[in-house]
Parts: C-alpha cells; sequence; structure tokens
C-alpha cells in the first residue's frame, strides 16, 4: 500500500513541467529495463530449480516482458508483479492529461477521482474491481493529492479528496486480507490503522522541515527498492529454500538476503545506470510519434508554461547516438 501512496505522489510530481512525450520515455526507462533483468533472473531461477519445463517457460516469459502477461493467456513469472500493472495503467491516465496539454486539470481531477472510487468501493465493488475505478487506485490518488498539498496548500476539495482516498484505501486493503478469521491472516483493525499510519507518514515525510532532513544512504537505499522489489520473490524464496536450515534459521536469511541485496545493486549500476544512455535512446524512438501528436494540440496552461511545454514536445528526431 505504501508502494502506490509514494507512487501517486512521485508520478504527479514527476509530471509537473513535463510533455507527454518526456514523460512516457521516462516512466518507461525507470520501469522497464529493471523489471526485464528481474524477469531474466524470475525465468532462471524457475528453470534452474525445474519448476517450470522450458517449452512452458519460453512462451510465459515472453508475454510477461509487456507486464500484461493475462493478455497473451500467461501467467506472471512472479506474484508480485501484479502491483506493475497497476502502475502502468495509473501512469497512462496521467499520461492521456499530458497528451492533451491539460496537465493543470490533474490538481482538480485527482480530488474528484478521489472522491468518485470511494463511490464505487463502497456501492459497487463490481466497478471498482475495474482499471482506475476503485479499490486500490485510491491509494494512487491519495498520494498525488498529498503531493497537491504539499505544493500548492489545503482546499475543501484536496481535503475532502484525501479524506476518500484513505477510506477507499482503507476498505480495499480490508478485502484484500480478507475477514481476518485466520490463524495467519492480518486484522481489518490492524489493516484500517496500518493504512491510515501510512498515508501519516507520506504527509508528514513532505512537510518542509522534515523533507530538509538528509538521511545519509538515503538516495541509494531508495533507487534499491525497486530492484529489490522485483527479484526478492522468486529468487529469494529459491535462496531461502536452499539455505535455510529448520534447526539454524537466521544464518540463510542473512546470507539470502545479502544476495538478493547484491543482485539488486548489481542491477541498479549496470542496468539502471550504466546502461541508461541506451533505455533513453530506445525509448525516444518508441515514443518519438506522442510528440508528433502532441504538438498538434494547443496548450491549456499558461503562456509561460506553453512555452516551456511546446519547447520540450518538439525535440530532434531521436537518432542511435541519442541518450
Amino acid at each position: 500500500q505504501l508502494f502506490f501512496i509514494i507512487s501517486g505522489f512521485v508520478i504527479f510530481l514527476s509530471a509537473s513541467g513535463r510533455t507527454a512525450f518526456a514523460f512516457a520515455a521516462g516512466r518507461a526507462t525507470r520501469l522497464y529495463p529493471a523489471f526485464w533483468a528481474g524477469a531474466v533472473l524470475a525465468a532462471g531461477t524457475l528453470l534452474l530449480t525445474a519448476q517450470e519445463a522450458p517449452n512452458e517457460l519460453l512462451p510465459r516469459f515472453l508475454a510477461n516482458l509487456t507486464m500484461f502477461p493475462e493478455r497473451f493467456g500467461q501467467s506472471r513469472l512472479d506474484i508480485v508483479y501484479w502491483t506493475l500493472a497497476l502502475e502502468v495503467e495509473f501512469y497512462a491516465l496521467v499520461f492521456l492529461f499530458l497528451v492533451f496539454r491539460r496537465r493543470h486539470w490533474l490538481d482538480t481531477f485527482f480530488p474528484l477521482w478521489a472522491i468518485g472510487m470511494l463511490g464505487t468501493t463502497l456501492f459497487l465493488p463490481g466497478i471498482a474491481r475495474l482499471p482506475l475505478a476503485g479499490e486500490t487506485f485510491s491509494l494512487f490518488a491519495g498520494g498525488a493529492i498529498i503531493a497537491i498539498i504539499a505544493r500548492s496548500g489545503w482546499s475543501i476539495l484536496r481535503g475532502a479528496g484525501l479524506i476518500a482516498s484513505v477510506i477507499g484505501g482503507v476498505i480495499a486493503t480490508i478485502r484484500q486480507v480478507g475477514p481476518g478469521s485466520e490463524p495467519d491472516s492480518v486484522s481489518p483493525v490492524v489493516a484500517a490503522v496500518a493504512v491510515v499510519l501510512l498515508f501519516v507518514l507520506v504527509y508528514v515525510l513532505t512537510r518542509p522541515k522534515v523533507a530538509a532532513v538528509h538521511v545519509p544512504g538515503s538516495r541509494l537505499i531508495g533507487a534499491l527498492t525497486y530492484p529489490i522489489y522485483l527479484v526478492h520473490a522468486v529468487f529469494g524464496y529459491a535462496l531461502l529454500n536452499l539455505w535455510v536450515d529448520p534447526d539454524s534459521i537466521w544464518p540463510g536469511i542473512a546470507a539470502a538476503l545479502a544476495v538478493v541485496v547484491a543482485v539488486s545493486a548489481g542491477i541498479h549500476y549496470l542496468v539502471e545506470r550504466v546502461a541508461a544512455p541506451i533505455w533513453r535512446s530506445l525509448f525516444r524512438v518508441v515514443f518519438w510519434p506522442i510528440a508528433q501528436i502532441e504538438a498538434r494540440f494547443p496548450d491549456g496552461s499558461s503562456r509561460a508554461s506553453g512555452a516551456r511545454t511546446r519547447s520540450q514536445a518538439s525535440p530532434e528526431p531521436p537518432s542511435s547516438s541519442s541518450s
């Protein structure tokens, strides 16, 4: 849930002052290369541990590279990847506002969206489970509203939208964890309190005095969270099964954790940093038509931001040497 709240916060800020072309290329560069590395690692782990036959794994692997394997009749390589599909759907929503040059509408849209999703989550759960229609997407909206408040202050609409996001996020989380009747399940009360505290945490961390505090190593830790998320499940659990001794579990857990962190650091450094110019060039080519489409729509923002947006939206044609 924290992942979704932070994503809403970050994506709102990422969309500020950017064109749809820059936003799409930037988000794809951020999301896909590390994901592809994680998918290769997950597929290799499944193959080496004989959990799946090569002839069955190949089509599943190829479908997973899109982040939407279900569209091709395949299951996810790693169960945790379900969150990334929601990420892409949220990106697509923000992208539509940018491509039509209506970025300034997002300040009003996100609170109204949160309020609308609370209605579907409460009264139309079937519709709420559709993409962008409610439940988990309340968390994205809440994160974006916190970003709006941090930048522009409170208003009645923003306050109502944030309250709706919190309530919608609580309801969605309780539905995900179940009724709490199983011995190992999470209590609905605990789940509700946890979600509220996560919203409070993100809000507090955006306060100027708190945000100004420098925590040594925080940038690196933040950079590693995504690769760790990608490799911790299939690969991490395979290491635990291999190394953990039931009579003395902690050495095996420590070793598995160290390897997961080391592999994640390798993905961050080699895939996300060293190869970054390659990915930027690739996605500039992929999304180049967006810049042409975007240029056809008049800018609905102020003249100053309009001039800046037009300059960003009309880059030179991408070449193989661009970075």
